[in-house]
């Protein structure tokens, strides 16, 4: 129940947060509320210029969906770069922790389980 407090805290402090003025101006189309926001943090006034969020937010480089073609053209080889690399990573140390006792017990590395108590092995492990 404890655990409970922290977490509703920073849940009330996330939604008492300010969206980012980029977030405010482009998604939410709210110039005037991010130049109010921009202007409290950096301490300088700034005009509102709605005319430049209004082209900016209907630019049609812009309009494109996550799962669309656009999509996978622009960002397509870096995603798929990124997830085999690290797909591969995942199969490699996942398996390796998950098969270190049976290999390492094997090449002779650490005596077997029941030979040896827990701190033992871990400090056999860690030697290894």
């Amino acid at each position: 129940m404890f655990r409970a407090i922290p977490t509703t805290l920073s849940y009330y402090w996330r939604m008492r947060m300010p969206e980012t003025a980029r977030y405010t101006a482009l998604v939410a189309k709210n110039a005037k509320q991010a130049t109010q926001d921009m202007s409290q943090v950096l301490q300088l006034e700034i005009k509102a210029e709605e005319h430049k969020v209004d082209k900016i937010a209907h630019a049609t480089r812009n309009s494109f969906g996550l799962f669309l073609k656009e999509f996978a053209r622009r960002h397509g080889l870096e995603l798929h770069g990124i997830t085999s690399t690290m797909f591969l990573l995942d199969i490699t140390f996942y398996s390796n922790n998950l098969f270190q006792k049976d290999v390492l017990s094997d090449i002779g590395w650490i005596p077997s389980a029941n030979t040896t108590g827990v701190i033992g092995e871990l400090y056999q492990v860690t030697k290894a």
